[in-house]
C-alpha cells in the first residue's frame, strides 16, 4: 500500500516538468526562428526587418572588433550600401544559422551559433563562417536582440 503514494507522486513530478520541457522546446525554436531572421534580414539588406527586431540600445562587436551602435548597424544595411558591395563585385547569397546554443533565463536569452555565410565574389562563390553570440530580451512579449558579436572562424577549423 506504501508504494501507491510514492507512484502517484512520481507521476506528479513527471506530469508537471512535462509543460516546462515543452515551453523550453518552444522558446528555443522561437529563439532560433528570430536568430536566423537576423541573418536573412542582413543578407537581403533589410533595413525595416532589422528595424523591427533590434532592440532600442543595441549594440554589436563586429568581427574586425568594432563596437557599432544601432544606427550605425542600421546603415550598414542602407540601400546604397548594397549598392556599393555589389560594385565591388561582392553578392551575398544566403546565411544559415547552425550548431545553435541556446540559454534561456526569463526574459533574456543567448544563442550561440555557427553563422555560414555563402557569398559570391568576383563570380566565384565563397563560404565565410562567424561564431555568432546574439544576446535576447523579451520586450513587450517578442524576443528583440540586444547585442551581438561575430568571430570570424579560421578555416580548417
Amino acid at each position: 500500500m506504501k508504494a501507491r503514494p510514492l507512484l502517484l507522486a512520481l507521476s506528479l513530478c513527471v506530469t508537471s516538468a512535462l509543460p516546462a520541457a515543452a515551453f523550453a522546446t518552444d522558446e528555443d525554436a522561437a529563439l532560433r526562428a528570430v536568430a536566423q531572421s537576423v541573418l536573412d534580414a542582413q543578407i537581403r539588406f533589410d533595413v525595416p526587418a532589422l528595424d523591427k527586431v533590434l532592440a532600442p540600445d543595441y549594440v554589436e562587436v563586429s568581427p574586425v572588433g568594432d563596437v557599432d551602435t544601432r544606427a550605425e548597424v542600421l546603415g550598414f544595411y542602407a540601400p546604397e550600401a548594397r549598392t556599393q558591395m555589389l560594385a565591388k563585385g561582392v553578392e551575398p547569397v544566403s546565411a544559415t544559422l547552425g550548431e545553435p546554443r541556446i540559454h534561456v533565463d526569463g526574459d533574456h536569452a543567448r544563442v550561440i551559433a555557427l553563422n555560414t555565410a555563402r557569398l559570391r565574389i568576383q563570380g566565384a562563390e565563397q563560404q565565410k563562417q562567424l561564431r555568432t553570440v546574439f544576446e535576447f530580451r523579451r520586450i513587450q512579449g517578442q524576443w528583440r536582440l540586444a547585442s551581438a558579436a561575430y568571430i570570424p572562424v579560421r578555416p580548417g577549423s
